[in-house]
């Protein structure tokens, strides 16, 4: 997050002073577009083939000005209608970047009595975890050797549990080939809606960030895994279905889980096992590392919320409050720390983070970063990923760098 000039601020305050009816996601702003496009149409339709200059380049000229005009605005008009289904952009503001750090806080206490960070876990890999190039789950690929960049693998993820078999991208460190006695930490991440196994992959890069955090003596080298949760973008929100017809919960902390620790050298503590999530995927993140304390001891959620909410069927009746984690959070709160990080113009967000920080106690903690702006897009994600990540190596010793 780059420091911005005064004259960036001034710029800033001026677009976020505007009234609300004027701001992207305003009906308004629809109707301007469409009532401009609809006149630059008859423009350039019916007023000048009627309305010839009597220079022929004249004439030309404005009809050339009149076809670019309709094409800005008709790409405009789809932008803003895409913006409104989806609120990227809450404010003019947010479409120049992410804006400065505005607040931090903790509520809890994510730092660990010890303060020295664990050992690699080692001992005796089983013979399908101790070289993945001989293991039949990761089938034919092409293998990098060495990987100096580490190395992503697709797999397929069979689900006895919850009856659902997913693609999943497995992420192995640089040093995992040449260590078959080391077993790693473990992030697994989750796309939001609209997205895929890839999104993650290629949007936030995960693999980068732990290898140059590694490098910089800041975070210790993990195994990534994105099990598709959203097949065909249905919105699971990584629930139960009450009636059995979904089980993404299931299928992410029994079958996903179990493959791990079939076939990869992976933490046996749950200390050594976090979950990463934007948006959709940050309530997953989240809700499962909430529910399942037994499995997760870390969350890093990025623009996410904390009760599910399901676009499409509902997967689960008006009142239950299963998934709601504001009401875990007061009733029963686990032993877990969270990470959240989001943008305050982005306001599905910021609402959301306000009712949830209000109620954490004991013995969850919320660690909480917001950036002035920037809305409910990539780069804050990247970028709230990069601070999660950095979080994660200072308080939780599994995660804390160990030379590779």
């Amino acid at each position: 997050m780059g420091a911005l000039s005064g004259r960036q601020f001034e710029s800033r305050g001026m677009l976020d002073d505007m009234p609300t009816w004027l701001q992207p996601t305003s009906p308004a702003i629809l109707i301007i577009i469409v009532a401009l496009l609809l006149a630059t149409l008859g423009w350039t339709l019916v007023w000048l083939p009627t309305h010839r200059h009597p220079r022929r380049h004249h004439a030309i000229g404005q009809q050339s000005i009149a076809v670019l005009v309709s094409i800005a605005l008709s790409l405009m008009l789809a932008f803003v209608v895409l913006n409104q289904q989806n609120s990227w952009f809450t404010t003019w503001s947010s479409m120049g970047g992410v804006g400065d750090l505005s607040h931090s806080e903790t509520v809890g206490d994510p730092t660990p009595t010890s303060q020295d960070p664990i050992a690699w876990q080692t001992g005796t890999p089983t013979d399908l975890q101790a070289d993945p190039r001989s293991n039949p789950a990761f089938g034919e690929q092409s293998w990098v050797d060495p990987a100096p960049e580490g190395q992503y693998l697709t797999v397929s993820i069979p689900g006895p549990a919850s009856g659902h078999t997913s693609s999943a991208l497995v992420w192995l460190p640089p040093s995992y080939l040449d260590h078959p006695e080391r077993f790693y930490p473990v992030l697994i991440g989750f796309p939001g809606l609209p997205g895929s196994i890839n999104a993650v992959a290629d949007g936030l890069h995960p693999d980068e960030l732990i290898t140059s955090l590694s490098s910089q003596g800041q975070l210790r080298e993990s195994i990534v895994v994105i099990p598709d949760v959203f097949p065909d973008n249905v919105d699971t929100e990584c629930v139960d279905a009450s009636d059995g017809s979904i089980l993404m919960e299931t299928f992410v902390t029994r079958d996903v889980v179990g493959w791990i620790r079939t076939n990869l050298r992976a933490d046996s503590d749950r200390a050594g096992w976090t979950t990463i999530g934007y948006s959709a995927g940050g309530f997953c993140s989240s809700m499962l590392t909430m529910r399942h304390p037994d499995i997760f001891g870390s969350s890093i959620n990025m623009s996410g919320y904390f009760v599910a909410g399901f676009e499409g069927p509902k997967l689960r009746e008006d009142g239950d409050t299963t998934y709601d984690l504001t009401v875990l959070a007061q009733t029963d709160p686990p032993d877990v720390d969270l990470w959240f990080y989001a943008a305050k113009d982005d306001q599905m967000a910021y609402e959301a983070w306000q009712s949830f920080n209000s109620v954490v106690q004991p013995p969850t903690s919320l660690t909480t970063e917001l950036v002035e702006s920037g809305g409910h897009t990539t780069q804050v994600w990247a970028a709230g990923l990069a601070s999660g990540l950095k979080w994660l190596g200072q308080t939780q010793p599994h995660f804390a760098w160990q030379a590779a």
